[in-house]
């Protein structure tokens, strides 16, 4: 197994074709938008490899070998488990680009509990949004800044573990994403949040409190949300959410999105299973 550096990171292109279209992240490896690490077979001709940033690891290629597993399997083991459980994460999104992969996968995990499912990707592009309607009465709908972090509204600390839940830090996200947020009687009531910006491509994070739900609140925020990545030069903005969330799903078409997708991914969850004890 390789790392790859930076300057080798146009050989593994390949390897992601097909995940890029519903990946941003994949386009940021590519670019060097994101501390990401990358991993393959070979360094110069790699037929299978690896993204790994966060809680996300892509899994590209179809050249999936024995050898290749062992040494991503120990290495996850000896270094990433550890060093994401320390960070207080118990969970892995992962997406593969097919059934060799996920054959694989399984394997290496096979001590810890894995949940399967299919993932939508919505997505809008050379958009030019219309001006979205109102907040319902009593909330407002705020630009994540630094006046914003410091307004004392409760809830706060929220906004900022959501803000480094992709980026490295509060200030990283400042400099590099931004978001909205919709807040009801000085207290926040959601999200809807910039991830893996890279050129003129974003994919959006959000959620809402579930007291404030079913209030059409998400749907808003997306709209205004769009409004602010326009007027930030991005013209394709994805979405991206487990088939099976039926509500955010709705709220994607709501907010003038278009599924393109679906795909297979996995969890998996760092907890032993005990039907493999």
């Amino acid at each position: 197994m390789h790392e790859i550096s930076r300057e080798d990171l146009p050989a593994i292109r390949p390897l992601f074709f097909r995940l890029e279209k519903t990946h941003a992240l994949a386009q940021a490896a590519r670019v060097g938008g994101l501390p990401v690490r990358v991993f393959a077979d070979d360094s110069s001709k790699p037929s299978a490899g690896v993204i790994v940033y966060q809680s996300r690891i892509l899994c590209g290629g179809t050249g999936v070998n024995r050898r290749l597993v062992k040494a991503l399997g120990d290495w996850f083991d000896a270094e990433l488990i550890p060093a994401h459980l320390h960070l207080g994460n118990d969970a892995f999104l992962i997406c593969f680009s097919d059934n060799e992969w996920k054959t694989a996968l399984e394997e290496m995990f096979k001590p810890y509990k894995i949940i399967h499912g299919q993932r939508q990707y919505y997505e809008v592009n050379d958009f030019q949004p219309a001006a979205p309607s109102s907040m319902p009465k009593g909330y407002s709908i705020h630009a994540v800044t630094q006046e914003f972090l410091s307004s004392g509204l409760k809830g706060m600390e929220t906004i900022r573990e959501e803000m480094c839940s992709e980026r490295l830090s509060v200030d990283d996200f400042l400099e590099n994403s931004f978001g909205v947020c919709p807040v009801y009687d000085g207290e926040i009531a959601g999200w809807c949040m910039s991830e893996y910006n890279i050129e003129s491509r974003c994919e959006i994070g959000i959620a809402t409190l579930e007291k404030h739900q079913r209030q059409g609140i998400a749907t808003l925020a997306t709209k205004y949300f769009l409004v602010e990545a326009w007027q930030r030069g991005y013209t394709h903005v994805g979405w991206d959410c487990w088939k099976s969330n039926i509500a955010s799903g709705a709220t994607a078409r709501k907010a003038g999105m278009t599924l393109v997708d679906e795909y297979p991914a996995m969890v998996v969850v760092l907890e032993r299973d005990a039907s493999q004890s």
